[in-house]
């Protein structure tokens, strides 16, 4: 007989089957609900050119410039440009009235004559000179032991000449001051001859005490200073007329005499002056040239020879140029200055020097813009090798490359890695580029940004370099498969780049969709395109 269940089983029963019904539906709705997709973001492979380029700046400078100087004198017409401005070939600078260019060449022309005569008789004279100089030595030598003698003599007799002078000195009631002696020793030291004080002071009051007052004995040191420093040439004869018949006094005077003349003949005999005389002549001979050429020019205008920009100014319409270096030294001064063994190098330098008479100047175009690359890359670039500039407000201009330094310069870094290590400077491959068509946004003395292009090619197939993974040596991207909404991993080949794309030499094709290079993307995901 069966047993019938009871009501409380039943609802046991009830509860385990709702339950086991509850987790069934919950797995199934897990295992059917949507997955969550990644969101993306898609670009296309596509076919255009690309260039691969090496970037780097370079400082603007100008290829050629044209300086126009100016003559002393001359008065300026009219000026028609302003610093600043672009000029073309064929333009007038500015222009002059001439009327005294001919007066300053022709000044230039006789310092030039005169420059001429001067070396010319230098040359003469040197070689006079040389016979003159071994008779001189010879007499100088016997006069040196007839001194020596006078001064021993000088010695014996010294009381006897001091009392002597005393009564002199009183007979005429004047004396031989100390400043007296001393200028004249230091004269005769010039000169090569050496007096104590004592033998000064008897030479000088032997000339006070025989008729000569003491204005005469000043004009006749004042003689002596003149031919010591060789400021001018003195008659001696004027200068023994104040000696008496003194055996001593005559040897003094007369070593003197020769050693000022031996002195100067030295003088005119030397290889250097003569040289200097020759240096003076051509320098004069190229100041008329230049002269010449710079007043031609004047007569006619100044007139741009291409296209360029005007850097610098330095005349006014109406204006009479005065050069900065003018001064009151003329040809004859420097001659003088050698005669007496002056340093006349600034001299020369200030009387010959026209860099500074700069009246314009015009910085010619294709401006340069220089450069320093590495010894890896100048193994990329060559000559003529297609250039992109762009300056400082954005403008991009063509150029190529015009030159490459066969040999390396090295240069001194505080703070690149090379001295870090111990070497403490960078090793560059000096280049210059050619900028075609600049304006004025391109400044010279300031930099510019310079894109050198390797390589280009034409109608390639490209992708944007957010589409690519590089992880390792590996290189690949993800392709978006429309029919079934999942990214797909596919290897590719790449070529050039630049910083926009990448050349796709196999792997995909052109139209393919790719998907942005994004974390937790991988191949087979399903994701959903923004």
């Amino acid at each position: 007989m069966e047993k019938k269940m009871t009501a409380k089983k039943k609802r046991i029963i009830i509860i385990c089957i709702v339950l086991v019904l509850a987790l069934l539906v919950g797995v199934l709705v897990i295992s059917f609900r949507p997955q969550d997709k990644l969101e993306v973001e898609t670009v296309n492979v596509s076919r255009q050119t690309i260039s691969e380029t090496l970037d780097t700046t370079g400082n603007v400078s100008a290829n050629s410039e044209e300086s126009f100087t100016l003559i002393d004198g001359v008065k300026v017409k009219d000026v028609n440009v302003t610093v600043g401005q672009i000029v073309r070939a064929g333009d007038v600078i500015a222009t002059f009235d001439t009327t005294s260019l001919d007066k300053a060449v022709d000044e230039k022309e006789n310092d030039y004559l005169k420059a001429q005569s001067a070396y010319k008789k230098a040359v003469s004279d040197a070689k006079s000179s040389e016979q003159k100089i071994k008779e001189l030595k010879s007499q100088i030598a016997q006069l040196e032991s007839q001194v020596e003698e006078a001064k021993k003599e000088q010695t014996t007799t010294k009381k006897a000449t001091s009392a002597a002078e005393k009564t002199e000195a009183n007979d005429t009631g004047v004396s031989i001051s100390d400043s007296m002696v001393r200028r004249f020793k230091n004269i005769a030291k010039l000169m090569g001859v050496e007096f104590t004080d004592d033998a000064a002071r008897s030479f000088l009051t032997r000339l006070l005490s025989s008729g000569s007052s003491l204005n005469d004995i000043s004009s006749m040191l004042d003689s002596l200073n003149s031919i010591a420093t060789g400021s001018t040439a003195v008659d001696m004869d004027s200068i023994a007329t104040l000696m008496t018949g003194s055996g001593s006094m005559t040897a003094e005077m007369s070593l003197v005499q020769l050693k000022a003349q031996l002195s100067i003949l030295e003088i005119k005999s030397s290889d250097t002056v003569v040289d200097m005389y020759k240096l003076i002549a051509e320098k004069a001979g190229d100041a008329y040239t230049k002269a010449q050429e710079t007043a031609e020019s004047m007569k006619n205008g100044w007139v741009a020879s291409g296209k360029g920009i005007i850097s610098e100014l330095n005349i006014k319409s109406g204006q009479e140029y005065e050069a900065q270096n003018s001064n009151d030294l003329d040809i004859s001064s420097i001659l003088s200055a050698v005669t007496s063994g002056g340093d006349i190098t600034s001299m020369l330098s200030s009387f010959f020097n026209t860099d500074s008479n700069v009246g314009a100047k015009i910085l010619y175009y294709p401006l340069v813009a220089d450069l320093s690359l590495s010894k890896y890359d100048v193994l990329n670039v060559s000559l003529n090798q297609d250039v992109v500039i762009t300056s400082a407000n954005g403008s991009l201009f063509d150029g190529k490359v015009s030159f490459i330094s066969p040999v390396a310069t090295s240069s001194q870094s505080s703070i690149d890695l090379s001295s870090l290590v111990g070497t403490g400077s960078s090793t560059t491959i000096p280049t210059q580029i050619v900028i075609e068509d600049a304006d004025s946004s391109v400044i010279v003395g300031t930099d510019v940004d310079v894109s050198i292009v390797l390589k280009t090619v034409e109608n390639a197939v490209v992708a944007p370099v957010e589409a690519i993974c590089l992880d390792g040596g590996e290189k690949y991207v993800y392709v978006y498969d429309e029919d079934s909404g999942k990214a797909v991993k596919k290897k590719v080949e790449l070529g050039i780049a630049n910083d926009l794309y990448y050349q796709i030499l196999s792997g995909v094709n052109e139209g393919d969709t790719l998907i942005k290079n994004k974390t937790g993307l991988e191949d087979g995901l399903k994701v959903s395109v923004k």
